[in-house]
């Protein structure tokens, strides 16, 4: 077995109650998490796994659950800048594009928990999703995987990567944007290899029991890589389809029909992954804080960005 080790905490400990939402105070540990000193906008793969490993390291030692998702991505991150130190730049065509994309994806994912911890309205409701039920431990250890992995992948990395084909100058043409697409589809075989190193830190660090369960049953490990291998594919197929489709859009109208299909099919999927602890809570005469009868731009704190504010707007 092999675990990450960017977080020191060997164990996530098991709490009954819920802490307030966006809690950044530890039980035990006086003053808020520090937030000034971390590297929120890397600029390339290295800048964001350090950026990533920080924060990490200070959500674990507060036993806050928002560090699973950032571990799980601070495996592929890590992995990412080996292979793209090696001579053969581990198979990518434009090392220095995905070295910047990199860095560039990872800030979405880095402000989304900054604002978070700050308790700030985020602006997607698939990342509020992702922080506010690890915030109040209402999900287990792979929800919260599942809950981050889905907001950074169906909204953040079609946009990001929009954001960067479409401003470049001059502009890419076919040749460049066939080993664009070779590099994209290539990280897929990055993802392949973490996965194991994944269900290990969701078993062993944050000991969650239904991977732990699951693990027990034989033969079960393959056929459970293959799946999410298998989910994480058609996922990231979606996005590069929205990504085509924004950058072949005629209108603005024709744009934005994209921007907010990615919006609220992100939501979607973040219900999803929530919908047995929002069923749970009503059973309980305990309304969750996202019902699944609102559609996601009516949920609390959503801000929705204008049409004209760009793809990019997000609460700072």
């Amino acid at each position: 077995m092999t675990v990450s080790p960017a977080s020191p905490s060997a164990h996530r400990k098991q709490h009954p109650r819920a802490v307030p939402l966006h809690e950044t105070k530890s039980p035990d540990t006086q003053g808020p998490i520090r937030l000034d000193d971390v590297l929120w906008n890397p600029v390339d793969a290295e800048e964001a796994l350090e950026g990533l490993e920080k924060i990490l390291g200070r959500l674990n030692a507060r036993d806050d659950s928002r560090a699973i998702f950032l571990d799980i991505y601070a495996i592929v991150t890590r992995k990412v800048v080996h292979l793209l130190n090696r001579p053969d730049a581990g198979g990518f065509l434009e090392p220095e594009w995905l070295s910047h994309l990199t860095g560039r994806f990872a800030e979405e994912a880095l402000i989304a928990v900054r604002d978070s911890l700050k308790n700030l309205p985020l602006p997607t409701a698939a990342w509020r999703f992702a922080t506010h039920y690890p915030a109040q431990r209402l999900t287990q250890p792979y929800q919260d995987a599942l809950l981050g992995v889905s907001a950074h992948i169906n909204h953040d990395l079609g946009m990001v990567v929009y954001d960067n084909i479409a401003h470049q100058s001059p502009p890419a043409d076919a040749r460049r944007m066939a080993r664009y697409r070779h590099d994209y589809f290539h990280v897929n075989e990055v993802l392949r290899t973490c996965i194991p190193e994944c269900v290990d830190l969701l078993a062993e660090r944050y000991r969650c029991m239904s991977t732990r369960l699951l693990l027990r049953v034989p033969f079960s490990r393959p056929v459970m890589e293959r799946a999410v291998m298998r989910m994480l594919i058609v996922w990231r197929q979606r996005v590069w389809e929205n990504v085509v489709a924004m950058l072949e859009a005629q209108t603005p109208e024709e744009h934005q029909a994209v921007v907010e299909r990615v919006r609220t099919t992100s939501g979607r999927i973040a219900q999803a992954l929530c919908a047995d602890k929002a069923l749970w809570r009503t059973v309980l005469g305990d309304a969750p804080p996202y019902r699944l009868t609102l559609p996601p731009e009516a949920w609390p704190g959503v801000v929705v960005p204008r049409p004209d504010a760009g793809v990019d707007a997000r609460v700072s």
